[in-house]
This record gives C-alpha cells, structure tokens and sequence, in this order.
C-alpha cells in the first residue's frame, strides 16, 4: 500500500464578512483601517480539527490508492484569477484590491471517490485577497470548504459531513453552493433518507449552517444555531393521464442562548427608542410547507403552501419587528401543445423570511429560497435591473409564452408584476422577441423588446425609480459546422415614461441611474477549441465606455478563459440568487478541468 501524509497549514488574515448587497461597497479606501494581523495561538479546538482532517485526508486518500481499480474516482478544479487595474472613471477605485493589491484569486479542488455503495469526496477551497466574500475588503484563506461520506444500504441512505439538498421548490429548506456568486450554504451534519417504496422517500436531517471562512483562523466555522428537518414525498399514478406528486416539509432553528441574547439586547435598545416589544424572542423558530404537482395530460399544476411560526425579522430597513406568523402561497399552471407553451405563476409571502437568526441580513444566513418572480434574462441590458424575491413583503405574477406556428419561427413573451402588500409597486416587466430560422439557411435572427419599471430603493437599496424600454437584435451565421459568428445589438432607454409616451417628468433635471445604455458584441465560435469576442457597453449619457475583449480555449474537459473588461457596478443575479457587484477594470484568468 502507498503511504501518503498531508500536512494542512493554515494562515490568517483580516476580514470582516458583510452581505453581498451591502451598500458599504461604495464606501473609501483609508490605508489607516489596515490593522496588523497577530499571532493567535492554536487552541485545542484547532488543533483537534487539523488531527481530524489529517487523519480523514490520509484515510481518503489511501482508500483511493489502494482500492481505484475497484471504484469509480472522479474530480474537478475551478480557478478564477483577478487582475485588477485602477479606473476612477468607472468607480474601479478606493479599495485595497485597486489601490495596492492588484492580484485576486478563488480556486476549489474536488475529489470524489465511489466504490461498493460507498461516496466519499473532499474539497480544497483557496482564497487570495478574495472579493467574493466581501465586495470592498480581501478575504485570505484555505481550508477543506466540504468533505461528506455517503453509504447506501438498500433502501436506506445515510450522508455525514457538509451537506446540499432542497426540499420542494426551497421555500422551507435549500443548502447549495453557487461559487460564481461566492454562496456556500451547506449544512454540516447528518442526514437520513429512506425509500418506504418505489415512489414513496422520507428524508430527515440536523446540523449548522456552514460560514464563510473565518478571518483570523482561516478555517471554516459554522453558525451556532441547530437546525433540523424531516421531508417526505412520492408519486401517486391515478392511470390514464393523470397522477399527483404530494409532500410535506418540515424545517425548524433553534438559537443558542448568545445569539438569542443579541436579539434580545437589540429588541431591547428598540424599546428605548420608538418600538416596543411586549415579549422576549422564542429560542425556536419552525417552518412548514404542503406542496403537490398535479399532471392532466398536457396541463401541469404546482401548488405550495407554507406556514412560519412566530419569530423576530428585520424589514427592509434593518428595524426588527416580531409577527405572530409568516406566510407563502406559490402556485404554477402550464400548459403545453403543438407549438404552444403557457406557463402562469403567482407568488403571496408575507413574513416568510427564515435564517439562522435574526441578525443577519441580505443573503447571509438563509435557510430557505423563494423562486423568484420575473424573467431570469441573459442578455447584458436586459438583465442588468433584476427583481429578488421580497420574503417579507410581496403579492406578485408572471406569465410566459412560447408559440410556434410553424417551425423556424418561435414568438416568447413574459409579463411580470411584483408589488409590496401595501400595493407599493416594486418591478414590472413586458418582454417580447421572435426567433427566425429558415429552413436549410446557414442563419438565425433574433429581435425584441423589453420594457421595465425597477424599484431602486428596494432591490438596491438606492433612491429612485428606473423606467426603461430596451430594443435588441441577436444574429447568428454559421459558415460550416465548426465555425459561427454571433452578434448583439440592444439599446436601454431610461425615463421610458415621459421620453416615448410624452408624460410628466417629475425631475426633468435628474438620470435614472447613469442614465441609457448602447451594448454590441461580436463573438466567434471556432469548434471544438477556440471562442472569440469583443463586446462594448456604452454608458450614452456620461459618455463612458465598458469594453470587454474575451478569448478561451477548451480542450476536452478543459476550459481556459481569459478576459479584459471593465464593468459598471451592479446586481448580478443567477438561478434566483442575486448579489452586489462592484465596478470592476481589469484582467480576468478563469480555469476548470474535470477528470
């Protein structure tokens, strides 16, 4: 058998982890904030965490060498380098990462191993003046970001280590990873599933919530509050053509008695001022959901019902308020047939907002996850005004629709609506476009609009309101099976209300935002290896240019990308998610290979 040690060293740094839509983003670099790191001692927690891990790596790792004829090994590294070129134009400035660092990068490496029901697997995670975690201030560290061993025994499976999985849609429970938008919300514990038949699971779980890597220690902690949770759910086929696809959920916090006497010193110093609170916050906390997809033939409903116990929230100032309960309502009917596709959504949260405790904000701490009620858009000036779900507050709809009478021409079109419970309007979006394909052309073309109304003061935490109406083309022509030439054209007009359909203007003198926007690209596909593509985004009314020049490479399972750009700050959402951006000008390095 060959011998293998690991020797894991751990270095500090200062860090100060804040939410990813924190507005501090725009505060100043002071070189006097810098204070100098010092020598902490390894207490014996530490030290028994770094036996542990040595002793879980070398066991790994030895099991894989003694046993990879046997099972299945398989893996993949991600890095994503950052170099960073001073713009004060652009508002690439005042920050440690322009004013002196220079040099960024995040890499996560996986290993996952798979023999005789068993799935073991670890994960180096690496941050080097890292942005991910805090927009304005560095994050240094590395650390083993997950490990996990799973075993299967017939109809039982049992998971220990950190741990992802969702129940439903996520309203009452989701633990996942989003790297591109430095989200780890793992749960460290233990969990159980069990199939009582073919289409019958019971799923159980307890654990913490993971944090980021902590500043000073540069190892991974966890939140103190102990969460657990039980789900089940199955398929009932009624014959013919129709069945039902029920479950419950279940998921409840407790607090620690630290963090339960941080709310209550808060509540407390509110009770000075002008709110007052009649009773302490309760130590637990609980959340639950009824959810059933019902399937007609072509005709598909979902429909979730979920229900939160008492607890102490934040609104969207930051002041805390206690409600006896939450609520969610989240229903979903489609429909699909020859050429024809609806889909008609409707969302009703009120209080729904479920952490680990009440003092973290934004996108820390989350237990759970909304679907968000608006287009996901994936081009560059459409998406750049985003709605996040509101779980305190939100009565909202949407409508999509896809239509093709005749194949090679495809209409699609989404109306969303989202307002508080107050009926204060939040966002509303009408997009429209329709791809032509000719048959046995060598082109496709795609042309639209879209026009939206953008809540500043809510999504961003800015003042304001944005109206915008956004036409855009896309063009596509393969010269031969290898090689295709995209193009984008698009063009955002803001103050849509009073510049097109000739209303008031209520601040004739004042830009909405930075005002309107032109972006075209030009990108080069070369298969299998090579990508080309250079793309402006032109900020018209302050006469500034974003440039993007982009080039990759892939090799089989391998992927380089290298990018020049220079980026306006903003919210970038995925899947849902959305973060704070700051303004970025520089060099971007990114590598992935998987084995």
């Amino acid at each position: 058998m060959a011998k293998l040690s690991v020797k894991l060293i751990y270095f500090a740094t200062r860090n100060q982890y804040t939410s990813v839509l924190d507005t501090t983003a725009t505060q100043t670099f002071n070189h006097q904030q810098i204070i100098p790191q010092k020598k902490m001692a390894m207490n014996r927690q530490t030290t028994l965490k770094i036996v542990f891990y040595f002793v879980f790596c070398s066991l790994f790792c030895s099991f894989v060498l003694k046993a990879q004829d046997k099972g299945q090994f398989s893996g993949d590294l991600q890095t994503s380098a950052r170099f960073y070129d001073r713009d004060s134009i652009r508002g690439a400035y005042n920050t440690p990462f322009y004013e002196y660092l220079k040099y960024g990068a995040d890499s996560w490496l996986n290993l996952n191993y798979r023999i005789s029901g068993f799935d073991v697997g670890l994960r180096f995670d690496m941050f080097l003046n890292s942005q991910l975690n805090n927009p304005v201030l560095p994050t240094n560290g590395q650390a083993l970001g997950r490990w996990y061993v799973k075993k299967t025994i017939d109809k039982f499976t049992i998971n220990a280590g950190y741990l992802y999985d969702q129940y439903a849609s996520g309203a009452v429970y989701r633990s996942y990873e989003n790297r591109a938008l430095g989200f780890d919300q793992a749960i460290f514990g233990l969990s159980a599933a069990y199939k009582i038949t073919d289409n019958w699971t019971v799923k159980a779980f307890t654990g913490r919530l993971k944090r980021q890597i902590d500043p000073e220690t540069s190892t991974i902690k966890h939140f103190k509050p102990i969460l657990r949770g039980a789900n089940i759910d199955g398929f009932i086929d009624l014959k013919g053509k129709l069945s039902l696809a029920p479950g419950v959920a279940v998921v409840a916090r407790t607090m620690d008695l630290d963090t339960w006497k941080s709310v209550l010193d808060d509540m407390n110093a509110l009770n000075n001022d002008t709110i007052i609170y009649t009773t302490e916050p309760k130590f637990t906390a609980a959340a639950a959901s009824f959810y059933n997809t019902l399937q007609i033939g072509e005709f598909s409903w979902y429909t979730e019902a979920g229900y939160k116990t008492k607890d102490v929230l934040r609104d969207i100032n930051g002041k805390l308020f206690q409600p006896d309960h939450g609520l969610l309502l989240f229903n979903t009917v489609s429909f699909a047939h020859k050429g024809l596709g609806v889909t008609l959504q409707g969302k009703y949260t009120e209080n729904f907002d479920f952490r680990v405790s009440p003092q973290e904000t934004f996108n820390s701490g989350l237990l759970n996850f909304l679907p968000p009620m608006a287009r996901q858009n994936t081009g560059r000036l459409q998406a750049r005004y985003a709605a996040a779900s509101q779980p305190i507050s939100e009565i909202s709809a949407q409508a999509d629709i896809t239509y093709t009478p005749k194949r090679g021409l495809t209409f699609n079109g989404n109306y969303a609506w989202i307002q508080n419970l107050e009926g204060d309007r939040l966002f509303s979006e009408v997009y429209l476009d329709c791809e032509f394909k000719p048959a046995k052309k060598h082109y496709k073309a795609t042309i639209g609009i879209q026009a939206v109304d953008f809540n500043r003061f809510v999504f961003q935490q800015k003042e304001g309101f944005v109206n915008t109406l956004s036409p855009f083309a896309e063009f596509v022509y393969k010269f031969s099976k290898k090689t295709s030439l995209k193009t984008e054209l698009s063009y955002m007009i803001t103050k849509r209300e009073s510049r097109i359909f000739g209303k008031d203007d209520p601040t004739p003198d004042q830009k909405q935002d930075l005002g309107d926007w032109a972006w075209v690209l030009a990108e080069m596909a070369i298969a299998p290896h090579w990508t080309f593509s250079a793309g402006d985004m032109y900020n018209v009314g302050n006469d500034v240019h974003y440039p993007t020049l982009f080039v990759s490479y892939s090799e089989k399972a391998t992927r380089f990308g290298l990018t020049y750009t220079k980026q306006p700050e903003g919210i970038v959402c995925t899947g849902g998610v959305c973060r704070f951006e700051p303004a970025f000008s520089g060099v971007k390095l990114d590598m992935s290979t998987s084995f």
